[in-house]
């Protein structure tokens, strides 16, 4: 039996995952709507307005509000690997690194502050020798956003999905179809969002799982709570 402090221990962690996984769900609709309300500008001079303008605005389009979610995804992997550690400790935990390595790679393409700064700069630009310079530089970091790095996290990701589910279906602390849902994200994302059209079809349709799994795994780690406390 456990003691006490140990059962607090980990109720703390999954009550952090929990918290993790409902910002994420939130923040789906969320980003969404903002897309939605705020397309994406075309070219770098009207990314350098929107930012000007409105600089809220312009984090969120430049996918701040993403990176946010990606550093709530963070809790929520370390969460699962807890929860899965006692009966596949090899699994678990390549599956947390193989994340943790594709989000750590995720944070070096956000380019959003980046942006931000160089938006201002070319406000105040004088010459058009100097716009002309801040205009390649900006170009250079909405490459990098959706560049090598942005791809490569995004497969990483979804191979800790998958790593997760193999982790996980045989888990009697997680229902199946908590399993079969991670699995269909984790599919859905092996094709990054940037690989064209199939890309970003994959990824629209990756929100809906990965939706759903975060809410399941939000209960299961109720479930995993309450017997903790009946084990105190």
């Amino acid at each position: 039996m456990e003691t006490s402090q140990q059962s607090d221990y980990k109720i703390i962690l999954y009550r952090t995952g929990i918290i993790a996984a409902l910002f994420m769900v939130v923040m789906i609709p969320i980003q969404i709507m903002c897309f939605l309300v705020w397309p994406h500008p075309t070219n770098i001079v009207d990314w350098f307005t929107l930012f000007n303008n409105n600089w809220i605005i312009g984090l969120i389009s430049f996918d701040f509000l993403y990176m946010l979610s990606m550093i709530a995804s963070i809790f929520l992997y370390i969460s699962l690997f807890f929860a899965l550690f006692d009966l596949k400790k090899a699994l678990s935990l390549f599956a947390l690194i193989i994340g943790l390595v594709g989000l750590t790679i995720y944070f070096s393409s956000n380019t959003s502050l980046e942006m931000l700064s160089l938006s201002r700069q070319y406000l105040n630009a004088m010459t058009e020798q100097e716009k002309a310079l801040f205009i390649a530089s900006g170009q250079t970091l909405s490459l990098i956003w959706k560049g090598t790095s942005y791809a490569v996290y995004y497969v990483f990701n979804g191979i800790a999905l998958i790593l997760f589910f193999l982790a996980m279906i045989k888990n009697p602390k997680f229902r199946k179809s908590t399993s079969y849902i991670g699995l269909t994200a984790g599919i859905l994302m092996t094709v990054p969002a940037t690989a064209g059209v199939i890309g970003m079809t994959m990824a629209l349709f990756s929100l809906i799982p990965w939706s759903i799994f975060s809410i399941l795994v939000i209960q299961d780690f109720n479930k995993i709570i309450k017997q903790l406390r009946l084990t105190e």
